[in-house]
């Protein structure tokens, strides 16, 4: 793969319509601007002269730079101590000196080099950060993109396998706690199977003196493989599954079984070590350190200074059940089918820290849907023509699911936020990860074109209903978006439209089994050979053929369905999809709120790299709020979030909420909060956010009271 270095590094450059500069990682195609009281004048600088690793750098010439809302930062001087810190509406004076001032929660990791003294002024909706003694801002980016460094080779042997999978933690930036940050830990080397077992030199797994143990058989191999990345673990065959040090061991087959203990291992060991690390560059106020001191007997500081071998055994010293409350939601669980051809996936898996899982069983088909059609049958079984299908005539009934894809079934449960699988097969439930989805995710192709290209399709005129979409995506302040909306394109038209840098596209209209239809017959994705969209939505019946055509032409993912789905419970989706999508929620954590609010939400599943998104979210990671009522008259605001592939576990979060200065992990319950209904309104207008209220999803900016 050969890439233009030069062009995937983040650009500094003059704001396109402001006096200002625009920051946009060309990989994540992400944008972030800074205003200026006049046109400044922008020159390189040299990125390692910056505090933090930085991969471009400028110096503008300015006194004052102004973000475009609310954004946390901290300030260090030249050995790293932190010399003050703003995370609330407040503002700080620090005499003149050498300073490094970091942004949080932007799309772009930014810091600043400043020689001279620093003003910084809270508002509303922004914070501005002024220099005396000097005209000259040093601005530092760094892409949160993250390749692998190399490709490891093995065989199907479980011994080559174990020894491959024991690479993974040489992407470990470092060994201490902060590896619980995800800009901290590296992806993964890639894993490859082929005739012999091949480590390239520059693959060098860390020395931490940590070994797991596991039969050696694939289904004990996988699960423990996120956990080995984590820890920077070595994979050893043995009688029994453990985890151990030099003078100590765990054992991982407890009463629920070995894959719940991996599980819970991997869990506990993440949360303390984000408790742990606050003694260090980010001594913050974290809700989950106050949660755990509370349940436990340790000295941070302390357990702060041991080597990662010494930090674990501490740690599972502690009961999990003491701390399993404070244990973020999950975010992924896969399920992967424990064959040799399947090894490539680990890879990413375990740079998402996921849950593995080996599943033994599935359901059939006619159990897998059963509940789904009952559904369907139940809304049309008198009025057919509801149905966004082709009245064309079929060769199975108006009701039935497809009988196209025959391997149909329902994997387990998972308590997470998203759930996917790898392998043979149509998961209901779940999103379909395909390994060709995995690597197009490191085949970027760097633009220079800021716009964020969307692509209406309606081929149906009994669904222009639908069209209002075309409206929700790019009402977004500070992101430039191109939007285009088509009807009644041809097949050829259609073809054309995929073949072009297209970020996403939403589909309405009809699939059969033919393919998609469009003005003059039906244009089958399963024939191209060519697809440059990026993403999609095929809001049809029974897409999801088509949906896997797209993928396997060169999409990187997409959302589909699964059965036939109904007209007005489909705009339904389609408008809900396309808010959540434009304010920077994954695919998966799309449809994992679809399925939660919407009639036919179990009908939809992510095809091919289920992580992917149409943009950045404004606060870091997308949250979703519940408002209840309290006895006393006032109102609990629960935030939930989503973490995303520039937001992954370890990130934090804090909300715009006055007098808050705690800061908490980014995923699952983050934080309940009682405000007044004014103080509620307020929060709830800060950014346009899925609010749940009296058990229906609404628009935060829609709320204007309670």
């Amino acid at each position: 793969m050969n890439v233009d270095l030069d062009a995937t590094r983040p650009q500094i450059r003059p704001h396109p319509s402001r006096d200002g500069i625009q920051v946009v990682d060309p990989i994540q195609e992400t944008q972030f601007s800074l205003l200026t009281p006049d046109e400044p004048d922008i020159d390189d600088c040299d990125p390692d002269s910056f505090y933090f690793p930085a991969d471009a750098g400028a110096t503008v010439r300015t006194t004052a730079v102004e973000t475009p809302y609310f954004v946390p930062l901290w300030i260090r001087d030249e050995a790293g101590n932190t010399v003050a810190e703003v995370n609330d509406r407040e503002s700080v004076s620090v005499p003149p000196g050498r300073y490094n001032v970091e942004l949080a929660t932007t799309q772009v990791k930014l810091q600043f080099a400043i020689e001279g003294g620093i003003e910084v002024t809270s508002m509303e909706d922004a914070v501005r950060i002024g220099v005396t003694g000097t005209d000259r801002i040093h601005v530092g980016a760094r892409s949160v993109h993250e390749q692998p460094a190399a490709t490891v080779t093995t065989t199907e042997k479980p011994e080559d396998l174990m020894r491959a999978l024991s690479t993974l933690g040489s992407a470990l930036k470092t060994t201490s706690c902060e590896r619980s940050f995800p800009s901290l830990r590296g992806h993964p080397p890639l894993v490859e199977v082929g005739d012999r077992l091949d480590v390239p030199d520059s693959i060098t797994p860390p020395e931490t003196g940590v070994g797991i143990e596991v039969p050696p058989i694939e289904e004990y191999i996988y699960p423990v493989v996120p956990l080995a990345y984590y820890t920077g673990a070595r994979i050893e065959a043995g009688p029994s599954p453990r985890i151990a040090g030099e003078d100590w061991s765990f054992p991982l087959d407890g009463d629920d079984g070995f894959e719940a203990e991996v599980e819970r291992v991997l869990k506990h060991v993440f949360l303390m070590d984000c408790v742990t690390r606050t003694e260090g560059y980010y001594e913050v106020d974290l809700r989950e350190r106050s949660e755990v001191e509370s349940a436990v007997d340790l000295d941070f500081a302390d357990v702060y200074e041991l080597p990662l071998s010494e930090q674990l055994r501490t740690y599972l010293d502690v009961p999990f059940d003491a701390v399993a409350e404070a244990v973020p939601k999950w975010k992924l669980t896969a399920d992967v089918q424990p064959d040799a051809a399947n090894v490539s996936a680990l890879p990413f898996l375990a740079n998402e820290l996921a849950l593995v899982r080996c599943p033994r069983s599935q359901e059939t088909r006619d159990e897998a849907l059963e509940d789904l059609t009952d559904q369907v049958e139940s809304f049309f079984r008198n009025n057919p023509e509801a149905l966004r299908r082709s009245t064309r005539a079929q060769t199975r009934s108006e009701s039935s699911p497809s009988t196209s894809t025959p391997d149909i079934f329902r994997p387990e449960p998972a308590d997470s936020i998203e759930q996917a699988y790898v392998g043979d097969g149509l998961p209901v439930g779940a999103s379909k990860m395909t390994l060709d989805a995995y690597y197009r995710r490191l085949e970027f192709e760097p633009t220079t074109d800021p716009q964020i290209q969307v692509a209406v399709v309606c081929n149906d005129q009994e669904m222009t209903d639908e069209n209002v979409v075309s409206e929700i995506y790019g009402t977004r302040d500070w992101i430039e978006f191109g939007i285009e909306a088509h009807e009644q394109l041809t097949a050829m038209e259609m073809r054309e439209l995929l073949r072009s840098d297209i970020d996403f596209l939403h589909y309405i209209g009809h699939v059969d089994q033919e393919g998609i239809r469009c003005a003059d017959g039906y244009l089958d994705t399963r024939h191209l050979s060519e697809v440059n969209v990026s993403a999609f939505l095929l809001n049809a019946c029974d897409s999801y053929e088509q949906g896997r055509g797209l993928v396997d032409a060169g999409a990187m993912a997409g959302i589909a369905t699964v059965t036939d789905i109904v007209n007005e419970a489909a705009t339904s989706v389609g408008r809900t999809a396309a808010k959540l999508l434009n304010q920077g929620f994954s695919l998966a954590a799309t449809v994992s709120i679809i399925k939660e609010y919407e009639q036919i939400g179990h009908h939809y599943l992510v095809v091919g790299d289920a992580s992917a998104s149409i943009v950045e979210n404004r606060s870091g990671t997308p949250n979703k709020a519940v408002v209840e009522d309290t006895e006393s008259g006032s109102y609990e605001v629960n935030l939930y979030g989503y973490p995303t592939l520039s937001t992954p576990l370890g990130s934090m979060f804090i909300p715009q909420i006055d007098g808050i200065q705690s800061f908490c992990l980014n995923s699952g319950l983050m934080g309940s909060y009682v405000l007044d209904q004014p103080a509620t309104i307020e929060f709830l207008h800060k950014q346009d956010v899925p609010v749940e209220i009296d058990g229906s999803l609404r628009w935060s900016m829609d709320v204007t009271k309670l």
